[in-house]
C-alpha cells in the first residue's frame, strides 16, 4: 500500500458516534491501518473484550493493535516518520484558561484536557482525521493551527506482526 486507504463508512459511523468529548477516532486510524470498515473495528473490539466507553485511549488502541499481532512503539512527540510504518498521533486541543502547559493545556482539570483530545492517522507523508479527510504531512501544522499540539505518538510496523 502506497497511501493511505480511507474506510468506507467513515462519514456514517463518525455521524453515528459522535458525541460531545468522545467518537471514534481511534477506531477510525485503527481501520485505516488494518483496510477495513471502521464498523468491523468495532466488531472486533466487542470480541477482543476491551471496553468501548463512547472514546477511546492509548491504552485500548495499543491493546487492539497487540491482540491483533502489531509490533507497536509509543513514541514522543517529536517523531520522524518512517516510510511504510503507521503513526497514530495524539492530539491535545487548547483550551481558554491560562495555562497552556502539560497537564491541563488550558483547560482546568487534566481529566477536563483528556477530554479535548484526538487521534489521526500518519502514513507515507499524508494523514487522515476521520472528521476533516486526508491531508499532506507538510499541512500539519496548518492543521493544527495555534489550537493543537501533538503530545504523543504510537508507531506501527504492520510488516511485522505476530499472528
Amino acid at each position: 500500500m502506497e497511501t493511505i486507504q480511507i474506510p468506507k463508512d467513515v462519514k456514517q459511523t463518525t455521524e453515528k458516534y459522535k458525541i460531545e468529548k468522545g467518537g471514534i477516532c481511534g477506531q477510525s486510524c485503527l481501520a485505516v491501518i488494518e483496510n477495513i470498515s471502521v464498523q468491523n473495528i468495532l466488531d472486533n473490539w466487542v470480541e477482543m473484550g476491551i471496553e468501548f466507553k463512547g472514546w477511546s485511549g492509548w491504552k485500548q488502541l495499543r491493546e487492539y493493535l497487540e491482540k491483533r499481532g502489531y509490533q507497536v512503539k509509543l513514541k514522543k512527540k517529536d517523531v520522524i516518520f518512517k516510510k511504510n510504518n503507521f503513526y497514530i498521533l495524539r492530539v491535545q486541543w487548547i483550551g481558554e484558561k491560562e495555562n497552556k502547559e502539560k497537564p491541563f493545556y488550558g483547560w482546568g482539570h487534566w481529566s477536563e484536557a483528556s477530554a479535548h483530545t484526538h487521534f489521526i492517522v500518519v502514513f507515507n507523508k499524508k494523514f487522515f482525521c476521520n472528521e476533516d479527510g486526508l491531508f499532506d504531512i507538510k499541512d500539519l501544522d496548518k492543521y493544527l493551527n495555534t489550537e493543537g499540539v501533538i503530545t504523543s505518538a504510537m508507531e506501527i510496523n504492520t510488516e511485522v506482526r505476530n499472528k
